[in-house]
């Protein structure tokens, strides 16, 4: 085991030689700062993952490469016309402005023999997790017990991605919310088809929802028999359903959402913690969704369930079961291109187009008008503003709700998020 880590240094020492031979002005090495024991888990990857991002979306590199090694995972950045000083005391502030930044080391080099060190800017040596102590002299002295200092790193983890959720799930369901002109549903100036609900309503519905989402990817994260996940969620998501409507005094603002951003948030703390990549919360959510359509066995009671015995609509539970499908196509579509409203609009239409909504089924009044429906929203130029006024304008006139495609955007939204953070 120590003479593997000890060849997995050396190499990335190599490499970090060879891109510098190559030409590039500075090379930026990401790892995580942890006992041998966490540096191939799941925990290092969150940290190495995470500030990837950060630097990615605050400097312009000119080439990047992930590796796994048996001392964990690193990225490797490179630069050009960088300050080197100026650089290095931006990351010196990453890792001591942020709780996770204890976690990371951030090692700039501008030669094979010239590593920028916190020193050097007269910067003290970094502390100790535990105490006040350089590190340095801790991990000499083996003064704390290595149980100790794993079950503070992985409490940091913990509450780093228990804010993140809030977070991210706060931010897809706002950016949401936020686009206006979106074939009849409420934004900042509009009720839409809505009559029962504005802007303001949904706005105040998201602290109610919001620590919902941060219980079921939690419940995710500490559980590790996927099968058991759904049972455990569905009384968690109608309790949330009821203080819901109890506060909205009957409005249905977020039942939609509670329903499929759970399962993503559900699938995700299970993806993480198992270390698996960025499909499987699809291939999970498949998975502990295998029981959901038994309801559509029964005699048919909701609207939902005659939609599935009259024209084989099977709606939001036919998402799930299938593993969000709608939501992985159009994660494909966006790409890593920028979230901007026409961009998200496309996305909206995509998936009206694709996906089967029961409560549009229902506004429609007939299967006949809802698919006349369906067809009319594929044939809109996004890109022509006045196209989408026109329709939106219909799409009130006639009481049409697209709520179900609105809470697979937020989906998509907080998916996008997540995979350019932690994927």
């Amino acid at each position: 085991m120590h003479d593997t880590i000890l060849a997995a240094r050396e190499q990335r020492a190599k490499t970090i030689e060879l891109w510098l031979h190559q030409g590039h002005e500075l090379v930026l090495s990401i790892r995580a700062n942890m006992p041998t024991e966490l540096r191939e888990s799941h925990e290092a990857y969150v940290v190495v993952r995470f500030f990837e991002s950060l630097i990615k979306k605050t400097y312009t590199y000119t080439r990047i490469m992930r590796f796994d090694s048996s001392d964990g995972p690193y990225t490797l950045l490179s630069f050009h016309h960088l300050e080197a000083r100026t650089l290095k005391a931006d990351l010196i502030h990453l890792e001591e402005s942020i709780p996770l930044g204890r976690l990371v080391d951030l090692d700039l080099w501008q030669s094979p023999d010239h590593l920028w060190s916190r020193t050097s800017l007269g910067h003290a040596p970094r502390k100790c997790y535990l105490c006040d102590d350089a590190a340095h002299n801790c991990v000499r002295s083996k003064k704390h017990d290595v149980k100790e200092i794993i079950a503070f790193i992985k409490e940091i983890i913990y509450k780093h991605l228990n804010d993140e959720m809030k977070h991210i799930a706060e931010h897809a369901i706002i950016k949401e919310l936020n686009l206006d002109h979106k074939f009849g549903l409420v934004t900042p100036t509009s009720m839409g088809s809505h009559h029962d609900m504005d802007y303001q309503l949904m706005l105040d519905s998201h602290s109610l929802i919001l620590p919902y989402f941060v219980k079921l990817f939690t419940l995710g994260y500490t559980h590790d028999e996927l099968y058991q996940l759904l049972d455990l969620a569905r009384p968690i998501g109608i309790k949330t359903e009821k203080e819901m409507l109890d506060y909205t005094h009957g409005v249905n603002t977020y039942k939609g959402l509670i329903f499929i951003l759970g399962l993503v948030t559900l699938s995700l703390g299970y993806t993480l913690k198992h270390k698996q990549d960025f499909n499987h919360i699809f291939q999970n959510i498949h998975y502990l969704s295998q029981n959901i359509l038994s309801d559509f066995e029964k005699k048919p009671k909701t609207f939902g369930e005659k939609a599935y015995h009259e024209h084989q609509i099977l709606g939001a539970r036919g998402e799930a079961y299938l593993g969000l499908p709608s939501v992985h196509h159009a994660l494909n579509l966006i790409g890593d291109k920028p979230l901007t409203d026409e961009l998200l609009r496309e996305v909206l239409q995509q998936l009206i187009r694709s996906t089967d909504d029961t409560v549009l089924l229902k506004r429609s009044g007939s299967f006949e008008k809802y698919m006349m429906i369906k067809k009319r929203v594929a044939s809109i130029d996004v890109r022509n503003l006045d196209e989408v006024k026109t329709f939106t304008a219909y799409a009130i006139e006639n009481h049409l709700s697209f709520g179900g495609a609105a809470d697979l955007l937020i989906a998509t939204i907080f998916l996008y998020e997540i995979k350019h953070t932690y994927f």
